[in-house]
């Protein structure tokens, strides 16, 4: 566990006019890898206002002793905004004794955290499911059932907005539902003569490689196109993914927090809002396995291409 010594006084040059005033921002990362580093870069380029930034390093774990000592720091530096990076650090905050506007990015499934209760709201690391399915149709004209793996934890409001959306596009959405990973493979049998594609509403479910194969073998095995949300299972064997920047989630971290600090909004009255910077990824030898030509549209828009 690190807490970066000091305090560092930043007066940055950014997209954004410079606010009035200096705030204390305290930032926790859940580890010092080069993804939630990324982020609070975003944050800081972005913020462009005079702060002053605490940073502290979880080092990847988030006990009773790091919930100690965040609650100290919290009531001896008093922040006016506590920036969590990455899903244990939000999962800490929301333990703390003390507590002040939260702010969270690069957490995949915030759904999962009672955010009403600590005043916090964030940037989700998800790519909104309107953009994602867009992209699917989009690769044939006769994708039109669209298997998605789903949680029975995920909401019934999720599952209900995403089968609305997908008849925008004219396509039904037939769900497999499991209560844990073990389950996926009988569960994704059932539907695999019914769809005419399969969709990851998130990767958070699937911990490990054995399970991540067998979705992508039974995807090639009956010619689907699979979208999945990042580009490392598409790398994998996965067709597609709008892959985020976790640069620019901290970025969009930043536009919230000039909210909160500038307009004095409550972080509870903002909507988690979803990523809306992402990279188009396609695995070019996938498509030709399962038969299927990529539209010249999406070629041009793909930012990146695994031949």
């Amino acid at each position: 566990m690190i807490l970066t010594a000091a305090v560092l006084l930043l007066c940055l040059n950014g997209h954004a006019t410079s606010m009035e005033g200096s705030f204390k921002i305290f930032v926790v990362k859940s580890n010092n890898i080069n993804s939630y580093n990324a982020a609070v870069k975003g944050f800081m380029q972005e913020y462009a206002g005079k702060g002053v930034f605490v940073e502290h390093d979880l080092g990847g774990t988030a006990d009773s002793g790091d919930v100690a000592r965040m609650t100290k720091i919290m009531a001896e530096e008093k922040p006016d905004l506590v920036v969590a990076v990455g899903a244990k650090a939000l999962s800490a905050i929301a333990q703390l004794k003390v507590q002040c506007p939260t702010i969270f990015c690069m957490v995949i499934n915030p759904a999962g955290y009672d955010l009403q209760k600590f005043n916090a709201t964030g940037v989700s690391l998800t790519v909104s499911p309107e953009e994602q399915i867009k992209v699917l149709t989009s690769l044939s004209p006769k994708i039109k059932r669209i298997g998605v793996l789903l949680r029975k934890q995920a909401s019934s409001e999720l599952l209900e907005n995403v089968i609305k959306i997908a008849g925008k596009y004219n396509a039904e959405i037939i769900p497999a539902e499991f209560e844990s990973e073990k389950d996926i493979p009988s569960k994704l049998r059932t539907i695999l003569d019914k769809v005419d594609a399969l969709w990851m509403l998130d990767d958070s479910y699937i911990d490990s490689k054995e399970t991540l194969e067998f979705v992508i073998l039974k995807s090639i095995e009956n010619n689907l196109p699979f979208m999945a949300i990042s580009r490392e299972f598409v790398k994998e064997g996965a067709l597609v993914s709008l892959s985020p920047s976790f640069f620019a989630n901290g970025q969009q971290a930043a536009q919230l927090a000039r909210k909160i600090l500038a307009e004095n909004v409550k972080p509870k009255d903002i909507p988690v809002n979803f990523h809306k910077n992402s990279g188009l990824i396609i695995n070019l030898k996938v498509a030709h396995k399962i038969g299927l030509t990529i539209p010249g549209t999406l070629l041009n828009e793909a930012e990146g291409l695994y031949e």
